[in-house]
């Protein structure tokens, strides 16, 4: 069941200020690899969604989930708490932030994107 808890929920704002304060923090984009390369979160990564294989990360670290809209991000964010991670998701999606976007030249490699 998925919470409608929004204190799993982040604005751009709090997102803004935990990238400059916490080191610890591991942004994860789960949109096509086409629109992360057309523009994405300064130091996010891209990451390809499935339930059945959750995130491989460190116990200490702290994820930000980024979708289109909020519900993908915030299911799995849900689900990573279930695990004991410590998960929240962008209040909106990417449509929210306003901050700016990154384009770069990206690899696929690692990421489960062919």
């Amino acid at each position: 069941m998925i919470s409608n808890d929004h204190s799993l929920g982040l604005t751009e704002f709090q997102l803004s200020d935990m990238l400059e304060i916490d080191t610890s923090l591991v942004i994860c984009d789960l949109r096509k690899k086409e629109d992360f390369a057309k523009g994405h979160i300064k130091k996010s990564i891209l990451v390809k969604y499935d339930e059945e294989k959750l995130l491989d990360v460190p116990q200490n670290s702290k994820i930000v989930l980024v979708s289109y809209d909020e519900e993908q991000s915030k299911k799995m964010a849900a689900a990573l708490r279930s695990q004991n991670i410590e998960a929240h998701y962008l209040i909106g999606g990417i449509k929210h932030w306003s901050q700016g976007l990154y384009c770069t030249n990206i690899s696929y490699v690692g990421t489960g994107y062919p």
